[in-house]
């Protein structure tokens, strides 16, 4: 017994040190390793991290903790489904657009540090345009944020890559199979809880759930105390996002628990695995139905993608007065 017992451990020191060995953090490579990379089995992850205000109670970094964390199980659960293939994970890029207190046109609240939506297509677009000219053809963005031009201005860099280089590039976000992970966990939730989480858009029971179970360290001790702040339907909600004094969050905090996190994390990254794999082994991504065209079709959010834009322009605007006025 003692002998087989070693031979077992051996084979699973072997079969863990050959899967760590096929998830590379592109930092840590030289040229030549890079270079060596057979690109017709190398996926790229692209990871983001939006810093935006999630209320009184959990980080400002939320979004990039859990895209950090999704990052790690989607690279392993990849390897182990398909042997022989690399990962090649990026550092995480700390940038988004348009915080959730763009709900109620709060465009200036602690904790929300965005780019435009234009700015991160064009660092997207950009890092993808470096890796197809160096031939890679596989690209997943892990980004966990919700706004609709966030979405879409990384749904964009996806496109132009598969058009431009003929590879495949998701915003796994962007797909509502992902995010039906996520969801179908909460259907777990009592009656009473959800008559009190109410249309949690942003920061309510799941999100600190979720961070209990995954940085509890990092989720503020009186949570118990919050009060409930939501709505019953989406127009509900932006309204009670508009009003002075919004504490940033929408839904019922206090109910959340570790226990909850957990169910939804484990449904949310089998999902992303589930669907990456999938777009792997040939399925195309544009088949799948998006986040963002369903968003597009609710009332509330058009108008949020509205007043956005017309609040980039003027940035926009007076970026190039300003550019004007400057000695050559």
């Amino acid at each position: 017994m003692p002998l087989r017992f070693g031979t077992l451990l051996a084979v699973a020191i072997v079969c863990t040190s050959a899967l760590s060995a096929q998830v590379r953090q592109v930092g840590d490579l030289n040229t030549r390793e890079i270079r060596a990379l057979d690109r017709a089995k190398t996926v790229v992850i692209l990871q983001g991290g939006m810093l935006e205000e999630h209320g009184p109670y959990l980080p400002a970094f939320t979004d990039g903790i859990l895209s950090a964390r999704l990052s790690q199980e989607l690279a392993a659960g990849i390897v182990r489904q398909r042997p022989g293939w690399t990962v090649l994970v990026f550092p995480p890029i700390a940038a988004g657009a348009s915080g959730s207190n763009e709900i109620g046109r709060q465009y200036s609240f602690a904790g929300t540090y965005a780019l435009r939506p234009p700015t991160l297509r064009a660092a997207f677009v950009d890092l993808a345009s470096e890796l197809g000219e160096q031939g890679f053809r596989w690209i997943l963005v892990v980004h966990v944020h919700g706004s609709p031009l966030h979405i879409g201005a990384l749904d964009d860099a996806s496109d132009f890559f598969h058009d431009t280089y003929r590879g495949t590039m998701v915003n796994l976000w962007g797909l509502l199979p992902v995010l039906g992970g996520w969801g179908g966990a909460m259907a777990d939730m009592t009656a009473a809880e959800r008559a009190a989480d109410g249309l949690s858009l942003h920061a309510g029971m799941d999100e600190h759930s979720l961070m209990l179970y995954l940085r509890p360290d990092l989720v503020a001790k009186d949570y118990r105390q919050a009060p409930v702040v939501s709505g019953a339907n989406y127009a509900a909600d932006f309204d009670v996002a508009a009003q002075p004094g919004w504490p940033g969050y929408l839904g019922a905090p206090h109910l959340a628990t570790a226990a909850f996190g957990e169910r939804i994390w484990r449904a949310f990254a089998k999902a992303a695995i589930t669907t990456s794999v999938e777009i792997l082994d040939g399925k195309d991504p544009a088949s799948y139905p998006r986040y963002l065209t369903y968003l597009k079709t609710l009332a509330p959010y058009r108008a949020w993608i509205d007043s956005t834009n017309a609040r980039d322009s003027l940035a926009e605007k007076r970026l190039a007065a300003w550019l004007s006025r400057r000695p050559r």
